[in-house]
């Protein structure tokens, strides 16, 4: 039998019998209860009226939360190398790409290049680089008469890649692949000139003296909403 007892110091309120809970209504209808085991349930609770120390949160099982503070980020350096360039031909510059897999569909991909080296010509202009997402060239301008397309050119005119110091090339782009499917970026060179080797990382010069510097170039990849 359930019974309402009071004392000096209580009312104490049992349901009594296994698995039986105290109700609270108001009008017939349930505002709250507590059941046999000590959980409190409320149908709204007026945060504004709560004070005091709250217990710790386990936040283990919550679900539903963006995940903004979760960036994936994936980055790639590669070493020295150097490679033949076809005139106006778009090429994956040699080791410089990484992959990702995107978390959602909505997620859009930062990838940010950092190229260095030398060219085996000094008619730098003409010289274009970009990123193509898997086969597809991306962020390039639009196409505007017989002008050559890209993200940017490279930082200086290099004099033919001998003893001096490596060139520059810094430029990132914001890609919306709507995928979750894993997607690889390349950093990508092209130049008006047929019979250009591209040096990465180093000069054209490797004879190893203190002028001929080894760099390094990398490539990011970043996740964000």
């Amino acid at each position: 039998m359930s019974t309402i007892q009071s004392s000096t110091e209580h009312l104490t309120l049992n349901a009594d019998g296994s698995g039986k809970d105290i109700k609270f209504q108001a009008n017939g209808v349930e505002k709250a209860s507590i059941s046999s085991a000590g959980a409190f349930t409320s149908t709204s609770i007026d945060a504004t009226k709560l004070s005091g120390n709250l217990p710790a949160i386990d936040g283990s099982a919550l679900t539903g939360l963006a995940s903004a503070n979760q960036a994936q980020v994936q980055t790639h350096l590669i070493t020295t190398s150097s490679q033949a360039i076809t005139a106006a031909t778009v090429t994956n510059i040699t080791g410089l790409n990484a992959t990702i897999t995107p978390s959602t569909a909505s997620k859009r991909i930062k990838v940010s290049v950092r190229w260095s080296g030398g060219r085996s010509i000094s008619n730098a202009y003409d010289s274009l680089f970009g990123i193509k997402r898997d086969a597809t060239e991306i962020g390039n301008p639009a196409t505007a008469g017989s002008r050559p397309l890209g993200i940017t050119s490279s930082a200086s005119n290099l004099d033919g890649g001998v003893s001096s110091t490596t060139d520059i090339a810094i430029y990132s782009y914001i890609d919306s692949p709507a995928t979750t499917s894993a997607i690889t970026y390349y950093a990508t060179y092209k130049h008006a000139t047929s019979g250009l080797t591209l040096y990465n990382q180093r000069v054209k010069d490797d004879s190893g003296n203190h002028n001929t510097e080894y760099t390094t170039s990398s490539i990011t990849l970043e996740e964000i909403d």
